[in-house]
C-alpha cells in the first residue's frame, strides 16, 4: 500500500462541485464497492486527496484569476502558497501544457550537452550492466556486485563524476547509459514525460496505469485532446 498521484479528466464543473465530481469519476475504482464487477475484482484506491504538490500545472498567461483554477491542497498542512501562475488544476484550455514541456525539454538539453562536453575530456567509459555482465561470467553471486562496482568506479570519467557532488546528482550515477542516446531522442523522451503521473483517469472512465513510452503517448494525447472546458485535476490516493 502507497500514496501516489493521479491526473483526473472530468466534464465542466465549477469549484462547488469539483469534489463530488471528483468523487463519482473515482467511484468505479474504490476497493470497497459493494457491486463489484467479478469476484476476482480489486479496486485502485481507499482514499484521495485533492494535491499536486510536486507535478503542479502552468497556468496560461492571463488566466491566473479565473475562479475555476486550483488552488487548495487537501494533503499539504499547511497548504503551500501557490504563485499565481501554478495551480493543482483548472480547465484544461488555460492550463499551460506547453510550457512544462519546453521547460524540461530546455533542461534535458542543457544536462545532454553538458555531460557529452564534459565526457569528451576523459577516455571513453562503459555502462556499468558492461562491468555487472563481465563479472557475473567470472565470479560467484556473492562477489558480483562488489566488484563490478569496483570496476565501474575505476573508469576516470566516473571517477571526475563522482568527486563532485553536483556532477554527480546532474549526471546520475550511471551517466554513460543515462545519455546513452542523440540529443533530439533524449530531449523528447524527457519533454514527454514531464507532466506524467503514475495513474491516469480519461474523460471516459478509463483509469490507465503508468509505464513505458506508450503511457506517455496516451497521456500526452488525452491532455491535448480535451475540449477547452474540461477540468484537470492532480489527485493524491492511497492505493
Amino acid at each position: 500500500m502507497a500514496k501516489q498521484r493521479i491526473t483526473v479528466c472530468l466534464p465542466p464543473v465549477g469549484p462547488d462541485g469539483l469534489k463530488q465530481a471528483i468523487g463519482q469519476a473515482m467511484a468505479p475504482f474504490w476497493y470497497d464497492r459493494e457491486d463489484r464487477p467479478h469476484p476476482d475484482w480489486v479496486g485502485e484506491w481507499s482514499y484521495w486527496f485533492v494535491s499536486g504538490a510536486g507535478c503542479l500545472l502552468d497556468v496560461l498567461p492571463g488566466h491566473e484569476d479565473d475562479p475555476r483554477l486550483v488552488r487548495y491542497d487537501d494533503w499539504t498542512e499547511p497548504p503551500d502558497d501557490l504563485p499565481p501562475s501554478r495551480c493543482h488544476g483548472g480547465p484544461r484550455g488555460i492550463l499551460d501544457l506547453g510550457a512544462a514541456r519546453a521547460a524540461e525539454a530546455r533542461r534535458a538539453a542543457g544536462d545532454w550537452t553538458a555531460y557529452r562536453a564534459f565526457a569528451d575530456r576523459h577516455p571513453p567509459a562503459l555502462p556499468f550492466h558492461h562491468f555487472e555482465e563481465r563479472a557475473r561470467a567470472a565470479l560467484e553471486p556473492e562477489q558480483v556486485q562488489e566488484a563490478a562496482v569496483a570496476a565501474f568506479c575505476r573508469q576516470p570519467l566516473i571517477q571526475a563524476i563522482r568527486a563532485d557532488p553536483a556532477l554527480e546528482e546532474r549526471f546520475a550515477s550511471d551517466p554513460v547509459l543515462r545519455f546513452d542516446e542523440d540529443l533530439e531522442t533524449y530531449v523528447a523522451r524527457h519533454a514527454v514525460a514531464v507532466l506524467l503521473t503514475p495513474a491516469l483517469l480519461t474523460l471516459d472512465g478509463r483509469w490507465v496505469e503508468g509505464g513505458g513510452p506508450d503511457y506517455a503517448r496516451v497521456f500526452n494525447a488525452c491532455l491535448d485532446g480535451l475540449p477547452a472546458d474540461s477540468m484537470v485535476v492532480r489527485v493524491l490516493y492511497h492505493s
